[in-house]
């Protein structure tokens, strides 16, 4: 459809269907309704975007029938991923609390008069209702919303990756269980459509049937074989077979954090050597810091003409290999505004008016 910021961002077509749930028959109000829902999924995303952007993952919008998401090419380190999810949710929130503070301020101004016209008041509460509820609901730690990511990736810090997927599917599932009732209670048809399918894919990721997302614990034999070949093949010179060897070990499910460093050295220099500088330098930016990462990469950004950057690979470099302290940064500061966020709703006027 279009671009912001560079992001490419698309719709599919069940996309209208879900703005034509907002209508009532009213056109005006479904007019408002579809640009309001479009504002608010696209802040959000770009919440995820702009930081995936920074990270260099490529990172495109869709806009579908359930909401929004944001694709990226590649994935990072628990941290970075941690960073692009809590963004999301941070930036939709913020568009939220910014309107709420602009209708107080015209409550208590000379502008106060404008909420009492039909369409004006209909556009604040447009807005205002799914900038808040949507994300909060969104920071459910039900997989796959972003709230069941965090929850995954905090899981992930203690226990295998098979184990943080039991444990993730099984919440997610007793979650579902007691948003039915509500869906029941409520008979919201919507609702107990998303829920169907939320039930469906974790049921299939708790059997295993469909993955969750990259493990950190230990790695199987079939991992560091492939790692082991891909090496081989690139001290041989065959660049090609090491950066695909590589890429096939990446695949795998089980990858401990010592072969996923190695994955990243070997497609950093193999992408380097056959000329992929911009994919050599997402691959040097997690690959721990050696003569060989290091000329690479002083390679690359040259070839790019961004030798400026080398300092940003230092920073990452310095910290053992572990993800730049800019992304805890981001991190945090996305979760303190989220923790804010929720007082602020549950404190004011503003809980009646979404919840």
């Amino acid at each position: 459809m279009f671009t912001i910021a560079g992001i490419p961002v698309s719709a599919s077509p069940f996309y209208f269907l879900l703005l034509l749930m907002f209508a009532g028959g009213d056109w005006m109000r479904g007019l408002i309704w579809a640009i309001c829902i479009t504002v608010s999924l696209i802040v959000h995303e770009l919440g995820h975007a702009l930081v995936a952007r920074h990270l260099r993952h490529d990172p495109s919008i869709m806009l579908h029938g359930f909401g929004g998401l944001t694709s990226r090419t590649r994935t990072g380190r628990d941290v970075e991923e941690a960073a692009i999810i809590a963004t999301g949710p941070a930036a939709g929130l913020a568009l939220g609390l910014c309107i709420f503070g602009l209708w107080q301020l015209m409550a208590y101004t000379g502008l106060g008069a404008l909420l009492f016209s039909a369409p004006v008041r209909e556009f604040f509460v447009a807005l205002v209702y799914p900038c808040v509820t949507w994300n909060l609901l969104n920071l459910i730690p039900l997989w796959p919303l972003d709230g069941g990511q965090l929850f995954r990736l905090g899981v992930l810090r203690f226990t295998s990756g098979a184990r943080a997927d039991r444990i993730t599917h099984g919440l997610s599932l007793v979650l579902i269980a007691g948003l039915a009732v509500w869906a029941v209670q409520a008979k919201s048809i919507y609702g107990g459509i998303v829920l169907l399918m939320l039930a469906a894919q974790n049921i299939r990721g708790l059997r295993g049937e469909e993955r969750t997302g990259p493990s950190r614990s230990s790695s199987s034999d079939g991992v560091s074989d492939l790692v082991t070949s891909a090496e081989r093949a690139f001290d041989e010179g065959q660049f090609k077979d090491a950066a695909r060897l590589a890429q096939q070990a990446r695949a795998l499910d089980r990858i401990s954090a010592a072969e996923l460093e190695r994955i990243w050295r070997v497609l950093g220099l193999a992408n380097a050597e056959l000329g992929e500088h911009e994919e050599a330098l997402a691959y040097l930016r997690r690959a721990p810091e050696t003569d060989a990462t290091r000329a690479a990469t002083r390679r690359a950004l040259e070839a790019l003409g961004r030798e400026d950057e080398i300092g940003e690979f230092r920073v990452v470099w310095q910290g053992g290999g572990r993800a730049a302290p800019e992304m805890r940064g981001w991190l945090i500061a996305a979760l303190s505004f989220i923790a804010v966020a929720l007082f602020v709703v549950f404190t004011t006027s503003l809980s009646a008016f979404v919840l």
